[in-house]
């Protein structure tokens, strides 16, 4: 939120309200490591074949792990129906870049959300294996 001025938009400042809404209309699953909460991921269903990773998010000590890929990795095979991933990240944010590319998101596009920061939009779209 300081990082990039953004007090409307960032996720540590949205509402109780939007927080409620988005637990009651998105997936939300806890990540723990050894009984401890370690972050969370949050989908949202497009489609039957296409969810958004709306958000996920790691405590400092769990980051830089290979945790973020692992979590990936389990997040797409427990969805095989879905054949389009897609996501956003701030453009800043090479770490998090990086893992995606590395896992085979492609750059899609730009959203310029104000004068710091500007989000990455990225898909990845995944083909049926034959029976």
């Amino acid at each position: 939120m300081k990082k990039y001025k953004d007090y409307d938009s960032s996720p540590a400042a949205e509402s109780l309200d939007f927080f409620k809404y988005r637990m009651e209309n998105s997936l939300h699953y806890t990540i723990f490591v050894d009984r401890e909460m370690a972050g969370g991921i949050c989908l949202v269903k497009v489609s039957d074949a296409h969810y958004y990773l709306f958000r996920i998010f790691l405590r400092p000590k769990y980051q830089n792990k290979g945790l973020g890929t692992k979590i990936l990795s389990k997040i797409e095979k427990q969805f095989p129906r879905v054949r389009k991933w897609s996501l956003d990240t701030p453009r800043d944010n090479e770490r998090n870049r990086h893992v995606y590319e590395k896992f085979g998101y492609k750059k899609t596009g730009e959203l310029k959300v104000n004068e710091i920061l500007t989000l990455i939009k990225y898909e990845k779209k995944i083909k049926r294996q034959p029976p």
